[in-house]
């Protein structure tokens, strides 16, 4: 007599309901890194603003309609944002030598080490977390996480 196993079929509704609700817990918990991080940078600095700084840093020089389009924020908040982060010397502007009407955005160098410094608990946090994991996991789960946050498919416009 031969045994066979049984293979439970995948509930795809049910994994799709837990995905919702770890996403759910991810995004609260971005919201209280992000204000935790603020806060370590600039006790005066509004989350928003934050994120704002952090997309200059990330992207290095952009333009300020770039910013609104990556972070799915009105041009006229971002505008607000970056007027505080220029106004506290995080956030420089310059014209762009073939065209004065482009201004690109960048991150002062100052400011880009405190950034580096405020992010440093939760970079620690991160490398202690997965350094529990198989380092095959790691990988796998950085470029599947990688891909599900680049797909277009995705946003709701």
């Amino acid at each position: 007599m031969t045994r066979m196993s049984t293979v439970k079929a995948v509930d795809t509704a049910e994994a799709i309901r837990s995905i919702n609700t770890s996403f759910e817990r991810l995004a609260r918990s971005a919201r209280q890194t992000a204000r935790a991080a603020a806060a370590r940078f600039d006790t005066q600095l509004q989350p928003a603003s934050w994120s704002v700084f952090r997309e200059v840093l990330r992207t290095g020089p952009v333009q300020a309609n770039a910013l609104a389009a990556d972070l799915g924020m009105d041009k006229s908040a971002v505008s607000r944002h970056l007027k505080e982060l220029r106004g506290r010397g995080l956030v420089s502007a310059r014209r762009d030598e073939r065209d004065a009407r482009v201004v690109w955005l960048s991150a002062t160098p100052e400011a880009a080490e405190r950034a580096a410094a405020a992010n440093e608990e939760w970079s620690r946090r991160l490398r202690e977390f997965l350094g529990t994991w198989d380092p095959q996991e790691v990988e796998s789960f950085a470029v599947l996480l990688a891909r599900f946050s680049e797909a277009e498919s995705l946003r709701l416009r």
